[in-house]
């Protein structure tokens, strides 16, 4: 008997290899056009449900998709049976929003539902990639290594895409008598109704979405892998003629696909894109994403995303100003991370050093994850720590989350705890969040959220939060109804309450939301929106002021949006709104996009925000009533000058004039008035930049990038605000930069 289950054994293991031979000796040439024999020797999906709207109706004549893989990766082919007339082709920058037909797919290398990769490819050029957590939630920034191409047809158009296996770490299977499964789900968007046509029931709304998602034989061989990213960066800034010349890079070994070191020294801090306008006089602050290769890199290791935005680990922390208040960036000396992943266990860790500058201002980050995970439920650990030696401070953190998700139940759960010592003193604060989703229906859904920070909870030496001193409770309730006619597609009503306090229990601000989301068949789209804030208590004005009470206010948005088809389309919305403590504001914004080639696309944004009950705090238990008007302009020229050369053109300003209206002092809790001062300001800024990229493959480029910026802000008597022209401004600001600068980058991956 063992004689003959050996000689089995042996047989499986012949079939196995033989399999992996034949996968080694395919030969796929990535053209768009699926003709190649591999595409011929394996099978094709062609039941396709639509899903957005989610009417689940099944169609055999709408897309095709067949995967093969190989020992060096993932191929996935798509046939989109979509006539000349009836599809949108235009080329759109990298992670760009894509204004074509595109098609999606999600790729689960595992194959356990633990989480996926999104890879996005446009009819025309355009796309895009991200990372998927178990939440649910998209992480964009993350950039992987992957080919594409597209092929157009009278009847239809293909695409072709090969995903390598060391794209991204992942556990699976080393028996080769059994070949790994892993999860592949394919979407095509058409743009000329707005409809989704998915190989699975289920989208990202969907808790089960990655539990449910096709699986795919395939074996994965084990791999060994270097991958060395150089750059080098030379920058003039042409307004101290000053230049600076930057040379770093990164590298990656993995001894297998579940394992990954990755070591950089002196990694790029500098975007290539710079970050937009921002007039932010609130005390909550901006959220900015990060492109930096080596912390865009399984960061969904780590990920811990409690609500509203609170986080433990926002990498814009790293690099960013240095504590003597002189630097606005502080370079890296190096960072190293390293991740390993099995069947139920995730493990990472990363440390990064940054440069003392002669002064020991810089600052030293540590994380380590560890995560549990069994089918359709995980658990998971993160503690953090940094060092800031300047200011003789340590902070750490400590995170434990849970998630659980099935075909209608959704959890997240994380309760979080923060220990700061500085100077002699410790100070120690605790967090939680809870959300709870059920779906009674693939139209019909409900959540519920609570959140609680108490006054001493404090993660923004690495991490991110709006505030602390805070319980924010929010329960939203959704249904779609979905008509078959010439006119409407869908109608999408949504219900939210929010209620809000400090962890003592005192009542701020909250609010109720209705709103109407209407999808038309020709493509275009309509809503409105109804929202009522309550009265309550305002404590987070700014410069750490007492509370006071804000009276309730009522507002509303109306809102369309054209089709996406043809050379032009627009969006327009209006707003109307009760603000502060006795004003009315009005908000207008327009979008227009020409698209005069499929090449090149030209897009014009334009918001106006004008009232009289702008509340903001000046100093300490000061506050201010303003008339203001506030304008952004931002225009955006991108284009294709040859199969691998990308033109980018951007401008934004911004313009905003507040007039003094009423002054107060707070002071136990009330509002008294102040005369005979005025606090009226101006802010002006101008964001430029012309970048020239050439595509040498992945994770190597040649970068030329100039850019221009001017800031201007005026306190000044009430009677001179909104003295000088618009156009005056844009002029000023751009003939008096206060930033000027040339870089050329070069990066090459081996």
């Amino acid at each position: 008997m063992s004689r003959v289950l050996r000689n089995i054994y042996v047989l499986i293991l012949g079939v196995m290899s033989t399999l992996v031979c034949a996968n080694d000796n395919v030969s796929i040439v990535l053209d768009g056009q699926l003709i190649d024999q591999a595409w011929q020797d394996v099978s094709a999906t062609k039941s396709f449900y639509e899903v957005v709207p989610a009417t689940h109706t099944e169609y055999l004549d709408k897309v095709e998709s067949k995967v093969v893989t190989t020992a060096q990766g993932v191929y996935v082919g798509i046939i989109n049976w979509q006539k000349e007339g009836e599809r949108k082709k235009q080329f759109n920058l990298q992670d760009g929003f894509i204004q074509a037909d595109f098609n999606r797919i999600y790729l689960d290398f595992s194959g356990d539902g633990s989480g996926a990769y999104l890879f996005v490819v446009g009819l025309g050029g355009g796309v895009q990639d991200a990372v998927l957590t178990p939440q649910l939630t998209t992480d964009n920034d993350w950039d992987g290594d992957w080919q594409t191409s597209y092929f157009e047809a009278a009847d239809y158009w293909s695409s072709e895409t090969f995903i390598p296996w060391h794209t991204v770490s992942f556990y699976n299977k080393k028996n080769l008598r059994d070949a790994s499964e892993i999860g592949v789900s394919v979407q095509l968007y058409q743009l000329v109704n707005n409809h989704l046509y998915a190989s699975q029931k289920q989208t990202t709304a969907n808790a089960d979405f990655f539990l449910t998602m096709p699986k795919v034989k395939a074996i994965i061989p084990q791999e060994h892998q270097v991958t060395f990213v150089p750059y080098i960066t030379r920058q003039q800034d042409l307004i101290d003629n000053i230049g600076l010349n930057d040379i770093g890079f990164d590298l990656i070994y993995k001894p297998d696909h579940h394992q990954k070191l990755s070591v950089a020294i002196n990694p790029d801090f500098g975007q290539i894109d710079s970050d937009e306008v921002d007039l932010n006089y609130s005390a909550v602050e901006t959220l900015r994403s990060d492109k930096r290769a080596f912390f865009t890199q399984d960061i969904n290791v780590f990920n811990v995303q409690s609500l509203q935005d609170t986080t433990l680990i926002h990498t814009r922390r790293i690099g960013a100003g240095s504590d003597d208040m002189m630097h606005i960036t502080t370079p890296i000396d190096a960072a190293v991370r390293f991740v390993q992943q099995t069947e139920q266990l995730q493990l990472g860790a990363f440390a990064v050093k940054e440069d003392k500058l002669g002064n020991d201002v810089g600052k030293s980050f540590y994380a380590i994850r560890g995560k549990y995970r069994h089918k359709a439920w995980q658990t998971g650990l993160l503690m953090t720590h940094t060092e800031r030696p300047f200011i003789e401070r340590n902070a750490r953190s400590i995170a434990w989350d849970t998630q659980y998700q099935s075909a209608t139940w959704s959890m997240q759960s994380t309760m979080m705890h923060s220990d700061i010592s500085q100077s002699h003193t410790s100070q120690q604060g605790r967090g939680a969040s809870l959300k709870l989703g059920y779906q009674f229906s693939a139209n019909t859904q409900f959540e519920s959220s609570y959140l609680q920070l108490d006054e001493k909870f404090d993660v923004s030496d690495l991490g991110y939060i709006k505030r602390n001193d805070w319980r924010y409770w929010q329960g939203e309730f959704s249904h779609a109804i979905n008509f078959n006619s010439p006119l409407v597609t869908s109608v999408k009503q949504k219900i939210a309450v929010a209620y809000e306090s400090n962890d003592e229990g005192i009542k701020l601000p909250a609010q109720r939301q209705y709103s109407a989301n209407v999808m038309l068949n020709g493509g275009a789209e309509a809503s409105a929106t109804l929202t009522h804030n309550s009265s309550g208590w305002q404590d987070n004005v700014g410069y750490n002021s007492d509370r006071f009470q804000q009276p309730d206010t009522w507002g509303s948005r109306v809102f369309y949006r054209s089709s996406y088809v043809g050379k032009f389309s627009w969006a327009a919305s209006y707003q109307y709104d009760q603000e502060g403590l006795n004003g009315i504001a009005q908000q207008f914004a327009l979008d227009l996009t020409f698209m005069p080639h499929e090449n090149w696309n030209i897009n014009i944004n334009n918001f106006y925000r004008k009232g009289d009950g702008w509340l903001i705090a000046n100093s300490h238990n000061q506050l201010t009533q303003y008339d203001r008007a506030y304008f952004v302009n931002e225009n955006k020229v991108t284009g294709l000058l040859t199969d691998d050369l990308e033109l980018s053109i951007y401008l934004q300003w911004a313009v905003l004039e507040a007039k003094s209206e009423q002054v107060f002092s707070i002071t136990d809790g009330s509002l008294t008035e102040l005369t005979n001062l005025d606090t009226s300001f101006e802010d002006k800024r101008l964001v430029s930049q012309m970048k020239l990229r050439y595509r040498l493959g992945a994770f190597s480029d040649i970068y030329l990038v100039y850019g221009r910026g001017a800031t201007q802000i005026d306190n000044m008597q009430k009677q001179n605000v909104a003295a000088e022209p618009w156009s005056r401004s844009v002029e000023r600001l751009w003939q008096t930069p206060n930033e000027e600068r040339i870089t050329l980058k070069f990066r090459y991956g081996f």
